[in-house]
């Protein structure tokens, strides 16, 4: 069996790294190769495509890779975007098994039976290799899918200054313990190899200069696997540094809650009672689930928290719906028929972040925080060369001109307003604007806020993040932990009767602005969810309830609009 698997690691390994006359480069995409063989006049009626491969230079130690490559599990989505699922059917031996694998529906409609063998040559590099099979246990995927048949693999070889190739090893010794060239590597040379059945081309037809779905299959795989390995580097890096408040990821916040009581006034800390429930978001949810209609029911509120905002029986302060939407629009994500989903925003359900329960100060329970208390109206996005501060107090602005006024109870109505501003050669500041929906209750631990002073509202200012759709590795940058936002970053108030503005300047923390910085880079391709609460610390002021909660799909940093001037 172990020369059976050599010979067929060897043949594939021939196959993939043949002379340039067998394969025909096609394309050049950031960095990557993309290369076609050449077609073989003798199989012209063969049902299979040439083979595509895609070769790509990628900064990360072999193992590493090869965990990722055999990965079926729903991490593989996080940066294989034509994965959708896939499952091991049975383990053969310890190198080879059966597995099922289905493609994204934007890829192609297909699952696939496949033969796997992998094996750690003696050079250090992985070769993983996958062949069509037929199981009884690899039931057909589903209506709408066809069942296609592959061949292909990969090979992962560590790259040097001197040939992989010709790296020497000991008589005698296994091939897994051959490993030095790997783990003194700190890049490799990953190549993905696809050959898909000729049969179901009319959608792989390309216009001139697209790629077809071979090419697409291969240019996905590895530079979705690089931009996963290099930007994970980045944060390991990150992580190893002295940050003080702000975490990156789950390993790097238990650094620091284990490190500084601070850590632990920064992220709530969490009891071995609660670690499946620590997280300030919902787990995962599917695309379909994440949004739902402005102004539809959201959950039914807890009756004791009904009472918290109330005033004056109840009487809602908003008479009529608020015809306003600040400078970016109001849209809906995922898409619905009559609405935008990019450059655009909405409000997500209350009910996919969660927060202290009634008893959280005994069992350390969260739960999911249903309806808010104040609902989003308006959003602005605004950039100009220096810090935009105070904007409710602009009176062509929209809190004045729109919120405040243009209704006989306007006046009444109270409004909660968060700027987020970041820094830079020019200043960009995402504005939410909402209004409750309950007369103000002083005596409410939301009224004691408003009414407070900074040092308590700086201590009880809770915002919970999460990346509805992004990559990877911006989730795992953003996290879904809750933050105190006062003790981390510097925070302004602006405070008038009828309304309470929270002005945070993220450049007032190196490691926020730089974070902040790193997700500017991948906002077009962002949906980004946050919740806005008053932190409760006593039996009184639980259960935790939502102020109000935000959502901004696929933002177009051009898009900014100038600020309305200074009264």
């Amino acid at each position: 069996m172990d020369e059976e698997l050599q010979n067929t690691c060897q043949t594939f390994r021939s196959f993939a790294t043949a002379p340039p006359e067998k394969w025909r480069l096609s394309r050049l995409e950031n960095g990557l190769r993309i290369f076609e063989e050449e077609e073989d006049p003798q199989r012209s009626t063969d049902e299979r495509s040439p083979g595509c491969k895609g070769v790509g230079l990628i900064c990360s130690r072999p193992e590493p890779i090869f965990r990722r490559v055999m990965d079926l599990e729903e991490s593989r989505r996080e940066w294989d975007l034509t994965f959708d699922h896939g499952s091991v059917i049975e383990v053969i031996d310890e190198h080879t098994d059966v597995i099922q694998v289905t493609f994204r529906r934007p890829c192609s409609p297909q699952d696939f039976c496949l033969m796997r063998h992998w094996r750690c040559e003696p050079d250090g590099s992985y070769v993983v290799v996958l062949s069509s099979a037929e199981h009884p246990e690899c039931q057909h995927g589903g209506e709408g899918l066809r069942r296609g048949k592959l061949c292909g693999g990969w090979i992962i070889a560590p790259f040097s200054s001197s040939d992989a190739a010709d790296v020497q090893t000991p008589p005698g010794a296994g091939a897994p313990r051959h490993q030095s060239q790997s783990q003194s590597s700190t890049a490799c040379l990953v190549t993905s190899v696809v050959r898909l059945e000729r049969k179901g081309w009319f959608e792989w037809l390309r216009a001139a200069g697209v790629a077809s779905l071979p090419q697409r299959v291969v240019l996905a795989q590895v530079a979705g696997l690089r931009e996963l390995c290099e930007h994970t580097s980045d944060l390991l890096q990150l992580e190893e540094q002295e940050f003080g408040h702000l975490a990156l990821n789950s390993v790097s916040e238990r650094r620091l809650a284990e490190k500084s009581e601070e850590a632990d006034n920064f992220f709530e800390a969490t009891s071995e009672a609660e670690v499946s429930d620590d997280e300030g978001c919902a787990s995962v949810l599917e695309p379909a689930d994440l949004c739902v209609e402005p102004g539809a029911p959201a959950g039914e509120a807890e009756t004791s928290g009904c009472t918290t905002l109330g005033g004056a029986n109840g009487v809602p302060v908003t008479d009529s719906p608020i015809q306003c939407s600040g400078s970016l629009d109001k849209g809906m994500w995922p898409f619905e028929e009559g609405h935008t989903s990019t450059n655009c925003w909405c409000e997500p359900d209350g009910d996919y972040f969660r927060v202290r329960g009634a008893n959280y100060l005994r069992d350390r329970k969260k739960v999911s925080a249903g309806k808010t208390f104040a609902d989003l109206v308006a959003v602005d996005w605004f950039v100009d060369y220096q810090r935009i501060d105070d904007l409710c107090s602009r009176p062509t602005g929209t809190c004045q001109r729109e919120i405040l006024s243009g209704s006989p109870h306007a006046h009444e109505r109270f409004v909660f307003a968060v700027n987020i501003q970041v820094p830079g050669s020019r200043h960009f500041s995402i504005v939410y604007y909402y209004v409750l929906n309950a007369p103000l209750d002083e005596n409410s631990l939301f009224g004691r806020f408003v009414k407070g002073t900074d040092e308590f509202r700086n201590s009880r200012f809770k915002l919970i993040p999460h990346v509805a759709l992004g990559p990877w590795v911006v989730q795992r940058a953003v996290g879904t932990k809750p933050l105190i936002v006062g003790r981390a970053l510097k925070v302004a108030y602006h405070s008038k009767p009828n309304y309470l503005e929270v002005d945070i300047d993220i450049g007032s923390s190196t490691v926020a602005n730089n974070v902040v910085r790193f997700v500017l880079g991948y906002v077009r391709t962002l949906v980004v969810d946050m919740c806005f609460l008053v932190e409760g610390k006593t039996d009184g002021e639980l259960p935790e309830r939502l102020l109000g909660t935000s959502r901004v799909a696929h933002l177009d940093m051009e898009s900014a609009v100038a600020p309305p001037p200074v009264a």
